[in-house]
């Protein structure tokens, strides 16, 4: 079968999706709503695995039953899509289910919200995180792309990414990369990323999420961070001594760590201007920021 790519229908069709099928399309706009609310910004519900959860709850019964595709705003109306669920049943807030328990534990699930039961559609996983729509009409983040059998809009696709591509780099200063996430961006020099890590030498910080550690590196290489942080993904230690003995110890450390930009340093910084900016910054975040450098 030909198939269009540049028609979001037509993508979704090509991964299994009847023609007729219908599906609802959904896009989380406010971003600051997730974070005044539950101290998570969407990035972070990605990263952590609490983004079924976080889209279970409604304030009402909108998203009905059946497929539905979820996208995430980015600017303007520019739309990232994160993959297509299945509404199989909608509850008040007290529904008794695995994933509404944990969504109450986690606090969001609340006596305000409507609980709905989704389950993951894996066909469109390919696409997720990577293809990119113009949401078709401002104001309305819940709208019918089929309903009752019949194709309602036609949605342009604006860009396909490439694979461990989330989104476009964002700056340094909210650079903020789980282990993962890290793995695939190395793995692809799309999105901006590797020309802006490379061209750049600076201070970096890691952070075991679990433990709450810190560990303070610097780059000054010709690559600079993104020669560092190569390192890291091509061994889950990148020769530190501590973090050798931690994999070690635990398979699955590689996958605790958070790599962040701290400071960037001019082109011309040197391995000694380097090392000057990694103390300053252990004396300002004090012991912890000791522990994983082993010093």
């Amino acid at each position: 079968m030909s198939v269009d790519i540049l028609d979001l229908h037509e993508v979704l069709i090509s991964c299994g999706k009847e023609r007729s099928e219908d599906v609802k399309l959904y896009r989380h706009a406010n971003h600051k709503r997730s974070v005044d609310r539950y101290g998570l910004d969407l990035e972070e519900m990605i990263r952590t695995g609490d983004l079924e959860i976080y889209q279970s709850v409604q304030r009402n019964r909108q998203l009905g039953e059946g497929l539905v595709a979820f996208f995430m705003g980015e600017s303007g109306r520019l739309s990232r899509f994160l993959g297509v669920w299945q509404v199989t049943s909608i509850h008040d807030w007290q529904h008794d289910s695995p994933r509404a328990a944990e969504a109450r534990d986690k606090k969001y699930l609340r006596d305000d919200g409507i609980w709905h039961e989704l389950e993951h559609d894996a066909r469109f996983d390919a696409f997720a995180n990577r293809l990119i729509i113009e949401w078709p009409e401002a104001g309305r983040h819940h709208q019918w792309l089929v309903e009752n059998g019949v194709e309602r809009r036609r949605i342009q696709i604006r860009e396909i990414r490439a694979i461990g591509i989330h989104r476009p780099f964002p700056g340094f200063d909210d650079v903020i990369l789980g282990y993962g996430e890290l793995k695939g961006l190395i793995g692809s020099d799309a999105g901006g990323w590797k020309e802006a890590l490379s061209s750049t030498r600076g201070v970096y910080l890691i952070t075991d999420t679990e433990r709450g550690d810190l560990y303070v590196g610097s780059a000054t290489g010709a690559n600079g961070i993104w020669e560092r942080w190569s390192n890291y993904v091509s061994s889950g230690h990148g020769g530190n001594k501590v973090m050798i003995d931690r994999v070690a110890e635990i398979v699955v450390f590689a996958d605790n760590l958070q790599f962040s930009v701290i400071e960037t340093l001019g082109n011309l910084a040197s391995r000694a201007d380097g090392i000057a900016a990694e103390v300053r910054w252990k004396k300002k975040l004090g012991k912890r920021a000791t522990v994983l450098n082993g010093n």
